[in-house]
C-alpha cells in the first residue's frame, strides 16, 4: 500500500462583499417595460439567501467545511440599519453545520457601513457595524478607532489564528473617514457659505452644499497600522498572513472618477503590509472580481527584491455583476500553498448556479510568469519537494534549478511525504540502503549495470577515484573550481543506443563565508525524475559531501556542509514507485552488495520449512523480497524495469547447499532465467510475456514457502 505520509493542509474561505442589503434594493435580471402584477425583480436579499442556501446544500452534500467567512464591507446600502444584520443573521442559519460560528467570521466596514456624516474616530460612526458583528456574540474585527486601545489587545477579537499556526487572518479598517462631512471648523470657506446661505434664506440650497461638502475618503490610520504591527507580532510566526480591507489596493475594473477614489495613504499601507511579512490582501468595494500579485518593492533601497502579495477583489451582483460568493481555496499549506477561486453566480429559480474556476496561483514562488529556469530554494526537504512537484505539474517543460540549505545536520534526509512501499521504519531503511547501494564503488552487479554512480566516481575508466581527488585538492584549502568528478564516461557511453546515468557531474565548491569555509555541491543530470529520483540524488550529493568534508577537514568543523543543488533541463514526474528506470534496485540485489548476511538468513529460512514470521528475520526478509519482485512486475515502464538476478542466483546457491532438494530450487532457477529472458527497454507485449510468467512463479514461491497468508 502506498503511504502518503502527512496529509496537507487546505484552507477554506468564503468570501462575501457589497453585498448591499436593504429592504428594497433589487436584483435587474427583467428589463420590465411594462407593469405587471407578479411580474417582478427580485430583492438583493432574497437573491443572496438562496445562493447561501444552495452553496451550503453543496457543502452538505461534500462533507466539506469551512474555515472562515471573509465579509469585506458594504453589507448594507447607504447605511441602512438592518443590511449587516440580515447578512449575519444568513450566514450563522445556513453555514452553522459547515463549521461557522461568529468568531470564525471575519467583517471589516465598507463606506457604506458606517453612519454618513459622523465624526472619524467615534463610537457613532461605527454603531451599525458594532450592532451586526459585535453582539451578541462578536465577530473577528479590525481595530476600530475610538473604540479600541492600542496598547490594551485582545488578540482574539482581531485575528482568527489556525491552531496549528499555518495561517492567520488579519481585517484592517479603512473606513474611519468615510462618508465625511465638512464642517466650517474644518473649512472657513464651508462658513462663509453657510453663513451667506441663512442670510438670504435660500434653504434649497442647503442639501446641494451639503453635497458637495461630502468626501468619501478611504485612508488606513496611524493608530490602525500600528495596532496591525501589534497583533502581527502577538501571533508569532505563521507560515501564512492573509488580510482583509474594503478599499482595493491597486485599480480594478472601471475607471471611477472622484475625489479620494483610492486609499490616500496606499504607500505607506503596502509598505507596512511588505515589512509585516503578508501573503495575500483580500478586498472589495470595486465590485470586480480580480486576482493578480501584487509585487512591493522597499522604498529607497536600490535593487531591492519584491515582496510579492496575491491580491483578490471580489465582485458582487446585480446590474452587470453577477458573483455573490467566491470560495478561496489554499492548499498545501504550509510548504507550497497554491489559491484556487470558485466564484460562484446568483443562484436562480430551477438552474444549477454556475461556477468558475481559476487556475492556481502560487503563494511561494518568486514570479510565477518569468522566463529561464524555474529556481527554488528553501531550508527544508519537505518544503522544497513540494514545491518542485507543484511547479513540474504547472510549467514542465523549463529547466528547474533546486537548491537547500539544511538547518540541521541531517546526513540522508528523505520527504515524509515520499511514496513508498510498507511501514515507515521499512521505509527509512529503505531510503538509506538505496542512496548507499548508488554510491558503492564496487557492485556484483556492475558488469550488468555499469552505470551505479558510485564506480564511477571512485573507479573512473576503472581506476581513478575521482572523490579522493577532490578530497586531497580542497585539503590545500584552496577556493578551487576544478573540484569535479565525473559520473558519465564518452568513452563508453556514447556509443549506440546504450542506457547511461541521468546524472552526469559533481563539483565541489569551496567556499568563504561568514561562517566560516563552506562546501557547496552542485550536481548536473541530464534528465531527472522528480516524484522518486530528486530526493535520492539529493541524498546522493548530502552522502558525498559529508564524505568529503570528513575527508578534507584538516581539523574537525573547519569545513561546513553548505548548499546542495540539483540542474535539470529535462525534469519530469511520474506517479509509480518504481518508474525512474532503476531507482528501486531490487531488494536483494542491493542486499548482494550492502547485506549478503540476509540472503543467508532467506536461505536458511526457505531451506528449513515452516517459516515463522515472528521469531524468524530470514522469513521477514523473504516476503520483502517477494513483494518487491512482485511489484517490479506490475507496471511497464518504456525506460526499463528493474530486474533481479546476482541476488537470485546467490541465494539459489545458498538454498541448493542448505537443503538440495528443497522444491524452491527449480523455481528461483525459473525465475533467474525469466529475467534473463527481459530485453533491458521492453515493449508492452515483451512485458506482458515476463509479468505473467514472473507473477506465476512468485505465487509457486510463496506456496512453497507457505507464504500465501503472509503476502
Amino acid at each position: 500500500m502506498i503511504n502518503d505520509a502527512k496529509s496537507k493542509k487546505k484552507l477554506r474561505l468564503l468570501h462575501i462583499t457589497d453585498s448591499h442589503l436593504n429592504d428594497s434594493a433589487v436584483v435587474n435580471r427583467i428589463d420590465i417595460k411594462t407593469k405587471i402584477d407578479g411580474v417582478e425583480n427580485p430583492l438583493r436579499t432574497d437573491v443572496l439567501r438562496e445562493t447561501i442556501k444552495s452553496f451550503a446544500k453543496d457543502l452538505k452534500a461534500t462533507g466539506d467545511q469551512l474555515d472562515a467567512v471573509i465579509v469585506s464591507g458594504d453589507s448594507t446600502l447607504k447605511g441602512n440599519s438592518e443590511g449587516q444584520i440580515v447578512l449575519r443573521d444568513m450566514l450563522l442559519e445556513y453555514l452553522a453545520d459547515s463549521g461557522i460560528t461568529s468568531s470564525r467570521i471575519i467583517a471589516t466596514p465598507g463606506n457604506h457601513d458606517v453612519i454618513s456624516g459622523s465624526e472619524p474616530s467615534t463610537a457613532k460612526r461605527y454603531q451599525l457595524f458594532s450592532d451586526a458583528w459585535m453582539k451578541p456574540t462578536p465577530a473577528i474585527i479590525p481595530f476600530l478607532d475610538g473604540i479600541h486601545d492600542v496598547e490594551n489587545l485582545n488578540t482574539d477579537s482581531h485575528v482568527l489564528v489556525d491552531e496549528n499556526k499555518n495561517w492567520a487572518i488579519f481585517p484592517i479598517n479603512s473606513a474611519n473617514w468615510s462618508q465625511l462631512s465638512l464642517s466650517r471648523d474644518q473649512n472657513p470657506h464651508v462658513g462663509i457659505l453657510l453663513d451667506h446661505l441663512k442670510s438670504v434664506g435660500d434653504v434649497g440650497l442647503d442639501s446641494a452644499l451639503a453635497k458637495l461638502l461630502s468626501y468619501d475618503i478611504a485612508r488606513v490610520s496611524v493608530f490602525q497600522l500600528q495596532a496591525l504591527r501589534k497583533l502581527v507580532e502577538a501571533v508569532g510566526n505563521v507560515k501564512l498572513k492573509i488580510a482583509v480591507i474594503h478599499h482595493h489596493l491597486l485599480p480594478v475594473g472601471n475607471e471611477e472618477f472622484k475625489p479620494f477614489a483610492d486609499i490616500t495613504n496606499l504607500g505607506l499601507l503596502r509598505q507596512v503590509l511588505m515589512q509585516l511579512g503578508f501573503d495575500m490582501v483580500i478586498h472589495g468595494h470595486k465590485h470586480t472580481d480580480a486576482v493578480y500579485y501584487d509585487h512591493i518593492y522597499k522604498v529607497n533601497i536600490p535593487n531591492s527584491l519584491a515582496h510579492r502579495v496575491l491580491t483578490v477583489s471580489g465582485g458582487t451582483y446585480g446590474h452587470n455583476h453577477d458573483s455573490p460568493l467566491r470560495l478561496i481555496e489554499i492548499n498545501d499549506i504550509p510548504s507550497a500553498p497554491t489559491c484556487t477561486l470558485h466564484i460562484m453566480a446568483s443562484a436562480e429559480a430551477g438552474l444549477a448556479p454556475k461556477i468558475s474556476i481559476s487556475h492556481p496561483y502560487p503563494m511561494w514562488e518568486d514570479d510565477q510568469f518569468k522566463d529561464g529556469p524555474v529556481c527554488l530554494a528553501g531550508r527544508s526537504i519537505d518544503d522544497l519537494y513540494a514545491r518542485a512537484i507543484s511547479t513540474l505539474k504547472t510549467r514542465p517543460n523549463q529547466t528547474i534549478i533546486c537548491t537547500i540549505e539544511f538547518e540541521n545536520d541531517v546526513s540522508l534526509p528523505f520527504p515524509l511525504s515520499y511514496p513508498h512501499v510498507g511501514d515507515e521504519k521499512e521505509m527509512e531503511e529503505w531510503f538509506e540502503e538505496t542512496v548507499k547501494w548508488w554510491q558503492n564503488s564496487t557492485s556484483r552487479s556492475e558488469q550488468r549495470m555499469p552505470y551505479i554512480h558510485g564506480t564511477r566516481l571512485k573507479r573512473f575508466g576503472g581506476g581513478l577515484d575521482q572523490i579522493e581527488r577532490v578530497i586531497q585538492l580542497l585539503r590545500t584549502g584552496q577556493y578551487t573550481s576544478r573540484a569535479l568528478a565525473l559520473v558519465i564516461d564518452p568513452t563508453r557511453d556514447f556509443h549506440g543506443e546504450k542506457t547511461f546515468a541521468s546524472f552526469c557531474l559533481i563539483q565541489f565548491c569551496l567556499k568563504k563565508t561568514d561562517k566560516g569555509d563552506q562546501l557547496d555541491c552542485i550536481g548536473y543530470y541530464r534528465a531527472q525524475e522528480f516524484n522518486h529520483w530528486w530526493p535520492v540524488n539529493i541524498a546522493e550529493l548530502r552522502y558525498l559531501q559529508l564524505e568529503v568534508i570528513k575527508g578534507a577537514s584538516t581539523t574537525p568543523g573547519k569545513i561546513l556542509p553548505g548548499k546542495i543543488t540539483t540542474i535539470s533541463p529535462y525534469p519530469r514526474l511520474s506517479d509509480d514507485i518504481r518508474q525512474p528506470t532503476k531507482v528501486a534496485v531490487p531488494l536483494v540485489d542491493q542486499w548482494l552488495d550492502n547485506h549478503p548476511i540476509r540472503i543467508a538468513q532467506m536461505a536458511l529460512a526457505i531451506a528449513n520449512n515452516p517459516l515463522d514470521l515472528e521469531s524468524d528475520p530470514g522469513t521477514v526478509y523473504w516476503k520483502r523480497c517477494l513483494n518487491d519482485l512482485e511489484q517490479a512486475a506490475s507496471v511497464h515502464h518504456t525506460d526499463g524495469v528493474p530486474i533481479a538476478i546476482e541476488g537470485l542466483e546467490l541465494l539459489k546457491d545458498w538454498v541448493k547447499a542448505t537443503n538440495p532438494m528443497s522444491p524452491t530450487i527449480p523455481l528461483i532457477e525459473n525465475l533467474i532465467l525469466a529475467n534473463f529472458g527481459m530485453p533491458e527497454n521492453p515493449k508492452r507485449s515483451e512485458f506482458d510475456r515476463w509479468s505473467n510468467q514472473v507473477n506465476k512463479i512468485i505465487l509457486e514461491l510463496r506456496t512453497a514457502t507457505k507464504l500465501n497468508f503472509l503476502k
